[in-house]
């Protein structure tokens, strides 16, 4: 039987691979050129890159011209879907072993902000494209000469790349220092709060503004993935597998609520109206909030275990850490205040009702959220969403799932506690492996297919080793005694 739930497992993966985003499997290899077309847009005497959510690497605009399709048109239409620029191909510019770069331009002027980025580039308002949050994060306005090649996607080329642009077409840029008049009204008022509680920060005296600065950027850590890893041993531990079945089913009934309403609703974190407001990387759309909707869906599921985990010290604990999450996500203008509220929402919502499902029917729930049924009606309703949308993230949450419904159909007997020292192990056994493929991943970020793999399987791997150490250890569940 485990047999025939693997092979279902692996041809869902392929099945997400298939519908991963052209740009991760346009250019696997070098020995296939002219699969890709780009436009080199020259303004101010500077380059557009844009920066690959896979990759995390800067690059120029375009990507994989479809079967029969015209390269200046590829060039063109991607362009546009990365960057919101309309552009009118020009002159080749020359080939690289992977993709046609053409000379762009485009009839009005570039738009960018004042504001310097990192690399030293200015950073460009493209929210509105479409693959925002698909495959670009952003995109910026850079002096090639002063730019490191280790930066760009395929480093060997940017020599190539910088004599090219030597040769492209200048343009004129305009350039603003916010553009607050363009967020939705209710969002306006916000981004001046955000500004001014930064500003507050900074003149405070002596080193209370640099100690408080470093504590709400330690603050965003706590929506990391790393806190989950801590979370799901001390959960085993403390409370046992019944409730680690039911905070993980909060956790993705939770999640892909709030990435479908993020599609619907698309509107994007403070700082890509006022990028001097970034203090923390992020992108994509942040209505409604995500780690606030999960900390209150976990939060408040906890709550009727708190006499397992602490007592009124967790619940203490728990409302401090969500606090300081929250002024983190709005000091480093990650958040809006609106995103953080109707998150907070509508994880209280979803865990109103687990728990209620939970009072009325105690042994069915723990039975229920355990169900393979479940975790495989789960895996049905990704699958759609992925193919839908065809995101990163909905392919990441879809193996995520498959891999839970592969548990719950093929591992029924796993102990219902382990012992602290175990639970303190796994910890680091999982945190090794988190680390140690997030790090072999940014290794070689050119190949976008094999980072996007590594980076998807990053959390289904963890999931079947805790799993497998749970199942596996030595002692046995008489040995074990539930804390408290």
């Amino acid at each position: 039987m485990s047999q025939r739930w693997l092979l279902q497992a692996l041809c869902i993966i392929g099945f997400y691979l298939y519908l991963s985003p052209g740009y991760a499997l346009e250019r696997i290899g070098p020995s296939m050129p002219s699969r890709g077309a780009l436009c080199l847009i020259k303004a101010d005497h500077k380059i557009v890159l844009i920066n690959e959510i896979i990759t995390q690497k800067l690059s120029i605009p375009g990507g994989t011209i479809q079967a029969d399709e015209d390269p200046k048109l590829a060039a063109q239409r991607e362009t546009w879907e990365e960057t919101g620029i309309a552009v009118t191909v020009g002159k080749q510019l020359g080939q690289t072993k992977r993709a046609i770069v053409y000379d762009c331009v485009t009839r009005s002027r570039i738009l960018t902000y004042q504001h310097q980025n990192k690399v030293g580039g200015y950073e460009l308002p493209v929210w509105f494209a479409p693959d925002y949050g698909v495959e670009v994060s952003s995109a910026t306005l850079v002096n090639p000469d002063l730019l490191e090649a280790e930066l760009y996607r395929f480093p060997d080329d940017w020599a190539f790349v910088k004599e090219m642009f030597s040769e492209a077409t200048n343009q004129n840029v305009n350039m603003v220092a916010d553009l607050i008049h363009t967020a939705p009204k209710f969002h306006q008022q916000e981004l001046k709060w955000t500004l001014g509680f930064q500003q507050w920060i900074s003149q405070l005296p002596g080193q209370w503004s640099q100690i408080i600065h470093q504590i709400f950027l330690v603050g965003n850590m706590l929506a990391s993935p790393i806190c989950g890893i801590i979370l799901f041993p001390l959960l085993y531990w403390r409370c046992g597998k019944s409730v680690c079945y039911k905070v993980s089913f909060a956790i993705s009934i939770t999640s892909l609520t709030c990435l479908f309403a993020q599609q619907g609703f698309s509107l994007p974190r403070p700082h890509v109206y006022f990028p001097t407001l970034q203090l923390i990387s992020s992108y994509g759309y942040g209505f409604p909030s995500l780690p606030i909707a999960v900390w209150s869906s976990i939060g408040i599921l906890l709550m009727a275990e708190k006499e397992s985990l602490g007592g009124k010290g967790f619940v203490l604990f728990y409302f401090i850490s969500a606090i300081w999450l929250m002024l983190s996500k709005f000091y480093s203008g990650s958040a809006f205040v609106v995103d953080m509220a109707v998150g907070g929402f509508i994880g209280l919502l979803i865990t109103w009702n687990i728990i209620r499902f939970d009072i009325k029917r105690t042994e069915r729930a723990r039975t229920v959220m355990g169900s393979r049924r479940v975790w495989w009606g789960l895996t049905s309703i990704a699958a759609v969403l992925t193919y839908y949308w065809q995101l990163p993230i909905f392919g990441a949450w879809l193996i995520v799932l498959v891999v839970m419904a592969v548990v719950t159909s093929t591992m029924r007997s796993q102990r219902e506690f382990i012992s602290a020292p175990q639970a303190f192990i796994f910890t680091l056994v999982l945190a090794a492996i988190y680390l140690g493929i997030t790090h072999h991943a940014g290794q070689d970020s050119s190949g976008g297919a094999w980072f996007l793999l590594l980076t998807t399987i990053r959390y289904p791997v963890i999931i079947i080793m805790f799993v497998l150490m749970v199942k596996f250890t030595r002692s046995a569940d008489k040995d074990i005694i539930k804390p408290g």
